[in-house]
């Protein structure tokens, strides 16, 4: 367990590790690194001016049973920076982080709120609160967002529900289920689907001009009927 001061950004690297990020009391950053002892010296913390760095030096390795519960968690004030990159592992988050990039190989990313980034999943669920400025993507996985203001994403494999858009969206699916409950979109938007059903509750009037080539779509309260190619 370590406690720092004055950070701006925080770097996260690891492997084999779950990482989940709670609100501090203060203006302080404490990490605290628990699991199996022979994990211990692999891993780093280090401060560098106001940038905060947790690394390791070499990936875990398990064969067979494997019983470990080596997690990482970082109290810390929702003002700072989160960079992240984690290969086997998840990460849970209950701070309303102002900017963040998030990149997990294989794992969920869970947070509450982020008002700017990228989240970005290979294998793995991702499910968010609000955010005015968000590019998501998931290869294989769900993808779940609450009012965002200004989306940009694909889905390869999986489904994506969304609660609102509130301006504009961007959005891709290759093979799954897409569903807006509401959109209120101020700009021009696009959405796109290769396989899979689109359905749409619209806030407000806007003229859709929509296609499928394989899937349904519904758009709810709409001033132009969509056409199935």
């Amino acid at each position: 367990e370590n406690t720092f001061q004055d950070i701006t950004q925080i770097n996260v690297d690891v492997t084999g590790y779950d990482v989940e990020l709670r609100k501090s009391t203060n203006n302080e950053v404490t990490i605290e690194i628990t699991g199996s002892e022979k994990n211990k010296d692999k891993m780093k913390v280090e401060k560098e001016d106001s940038k905060l760095s947790i690394t390791q030096d070499d990936s875990i390795i398990c064969i067979g049973l494997c019983l470990y519960d080596e997690k990482i968690i970082i109290y810390m004030p929702q003002n700072i920076e989160f960079v992240h990159t984690s290969s086997s592992g998840s990460l849970t988050s209950e701070v309303d982080l102002t900017k963040g990039s998030i990149h997990t190989t294989s794992g969920d990313i869970l947070l509450s709120n982020i008002e700017e980034g990228e989240l970005q999943s290979t294998s793995g669920n991702i499910k968010t609160g609000n955010s005015t400025n968000l590019n998501v993507s998931a290869t294989s996985g769900d993808i779940e967002l609450g009012t965002i203001a200004n989306l940009i994403g694909s889905a390869k494999s999986g489904n994506v529900v969304i609660d609102e858009i509130t301006n504009q969206i961007d959005f891709t699916t290759t093979s799954g289920d897409m569903e807006i409950n509401k959109l209120n979109i101020n700009e021009d938007s696009n959405i796109s689907a290769k396989s899979g059903n689109v359905d749409i509750k619209l806030g407000k009037e806007i003229f859709i001009d929509a296609t499928s080539k394989n899937g349904n779509i519904d758009i709810h309260n709409a001033n132009q009927k969509p056409t199935l190619l």
